[in-house]
């Protein structure tokens, strides 16, 4: 009976403190291309640039781009750090995409030719996830508990039975087409599902996920575009799946989205400024709702980013997908 108890207490707990999966939504805004999809890395097709994200008390993100000299494709190296209080994933990235403008395939007539192109690509991911701190010791719980990286609260009878830390691989692939105004991308991630669980007594594999976006470019005017997108996110685990609208100026960025995953929604609107080469803004996310347990988590969440081109490629040589990229990171 007590043990029943300890299980209701403790699921109560989880749902009132629910965490995001930061292994699932990290990186899924069109300000980061090639982490939404390996195939998108360089899309701006510049010789380098300078990628930051900052979202308060959960990651922070540090990553180059660009395209390499004599058409050899393009590039993206990259930090992340992803934590709880209790856990923390330190992870390298390394990206190489490509595109093809003239598939004959695809693009069979010669107008459509100056339209069309597809890119592929692929990201290889090296880890070490590290166990920091544990909360007290919880006899209702059975054990020591701790938040894992995927948002599940994890118990041990004993700490000796977590792992300090561990270290793995991961890959992704993925490609991506654009036809006139519209992009669309499929990719697949986790395709090694490496053991990441930092508890001795249970293992926990990262599931294969497929990643879907789609998004279209609006023009209103000379000076300013429209970018709706959606983006799909599904493992074994989870479902995310995230709907917003871009809007470019001359000087500014907007953005609005609606996010969904699992038992948890939030909406979330941001602002970037536009200097030289520059952009720099501010995301402001707000949780709405926990779905079917009744139960609304308030603690709203902020993103700070900084996007810099460091050296331009030539803007006669980039393609249009290239050049309407440029208006929104």
């Amino acid at each position: 009976m007590k043990k029943g108890i300890g299980i209701i207490v403790l699921s109560l707990i989880w749902m009132a403190g629910y965490s995001q999966n930061l292994e699932l939504r990290s990186g899924k805004e069109i300000k980061q291309p090639g982490k939404v999809n390996p195939s998108l890395a360089g899309v701006q097709e510049d010789f380098l640039r300078l990628l930051t994200d900052a979202e308060v008390g959960k990651s922070y993100q540090f990553m180059v781009e660009g395209k390499l000299p004599l058409r050899l494709g393009n590039y993206m190296v990259g930090y992340e750090r992803l934590f709880t209080d209790e856990v923390a994933n330190n992870m390298i990235n390394i990206t190489y995409a490509r595109t093809n403008k003239k598939d004959k395939l695809l693009a069979r007539k010669k107008e459509d030719k100056k339209k069309f192109e597809w890119r592929y690509g692929a990201t290889i991911q090296i880890h070490q996830k590290s166990f920091l701190k544990a909360g007290a010791f919880d006899s209702s719980a059975g054990g020591f508990q701790f938040q894992d990286i995927n948002g599940e609260i994890q118990t041990v009878p004993k700490l000796d039975d977590i792992n300090t830390s561990l270290d793995y691989f991961n890959v992704v692939l993925g490609g991506s087409m654009k036809y006139n105004n519209l992009m669309v991308g499929l990719s697949v991630e986790n395709l090694l599902q490496q053991d990441v669980s930092l508890s001795k007594l249970e293992s926990r594999k990262i599931p294969f996920t497929g990643n879907f976006i789609v998004g279209g470019f609006l023009p209103l005017g000379e000076k300013a575009t429209l970018f709706p997108s959606a983006v799909a996110v599904f493992s074994s685990d989870d479902i995310f799946a995230k709907a917003s609208i871009d809007l470019s100026t001359e000087k500014w960025i907007f953005a609005a989205a609606y996010t969904t995953e699992n038992i948890l929604q939030d909406i979330s609107a941001s602002a970037a400024f536009k200097y030289k080469k520059t952009i720099v803004g501010l995301k402001y996310a707000m949780p709405i709702s926990s779905g079917n347990s009744g139960l609304t988590n308030t603690i709203p969440s902020f993103n700070l980013f900084l996007n810099s081109t460091i050296f331009k490629g030539v803007k006669l040589f980039k393609s249009d997908f290239a050049k309407e990229m440029t208006k929104f990171y």
